[in-house]
C-alpha cells in the first residue's frame, strides 16, 4: 500500500507533512498511522454503508438488512474508493473533499442516496449523526487553521 501525504514547503525548501484528522476528528501534526488510516476508512466505510441499507430499504423495497445488486455494487463502488483514498489523512467526508475521485453516475447515485438517507439516520442512529456533526465542526475549524497556516508561510 503506498502512502499518500500531502506535502508543505517550508521556507527552507525542506518539506513536511501536512497535519491530519483521525476517525475521531482529532487533529494531529503527522500522517496518520496506518492502523488509524484503516480505522478512519472502516468507519466511513460503516457510515456508507448503512446509508445505502437506509436507501435500499425505504426505495428499492429490499429486506431489511439485504441490498439490490445495484445498491451492493454502489457500496463496493464506495468502499474501493474509500479505501484508496489519497487525501484519506486529511479531508473529512467525500463530500466535501476537493478532488471528488467518484464517476459521475455513481456520485450521483451516492448523493440520491444521501439525501434519503441522511434525515433518516437520526430515527436509526441518532449517535452516529452527531458524532457525524461534532466531526464536521471540527474538521471546518481543522480546514480553517491549517489554509491560514499555509497562507502565511
Amino acid at each position: 500500500m503506498v502512502q499518500h501525504v500531502e506535502q508543505v514547503k517550508h521556507k527552507g525548501g525542506n518539506a513536511a507533512p501536512q497535519a491530519s484528522l483521525d476517525a475521531h476528528g482529532v487533529a494531529h501534526n503527522r500522517p496518520l498511522t496506518p492502523e488509524e488510516r484503516r480505522e478512519k476508512q472502516d468507519k466511513e466505510i460503516s457510515n456508507v454503508s448503512r446509508m445505502i441499507g437506509i436507501y435500499c430499504h425505504g426505495v428499492h423495497k429490499s429486506a431489511k438488512g439485504q441490498l439490490c445488486d445495484e445498491c451492493r455494487e454502489l457500496l463496493e463502488y464506495a468502499s474501493a474508493r474509500i479505501r484508496a483514498c489519497r487525501v484519506m489523512d486529511t479531508k473529512t467526508f467525500c463530500s466535501s473533499c476537493k478532488i471528488h475521485c467518484y464517476a459521475p453516475a455513481k456520485r450521483e447515485q451516492i448523493r440520491q442516496v444521501m439525501r434519503y438517507a441522511g434525515p433518516r439516520m437520526m430515527l436509526v442512529n441518532p449517535g452516529r449523526v452527531l458524532e457525524h456533526i461534532i466531526d464536521s465542526r471540527k474538521a471546518r475549524a481543522f480546514e480553517k487553521q491549517n489554509n491560514s497556516t499555509q497562507a502565511s508561510k
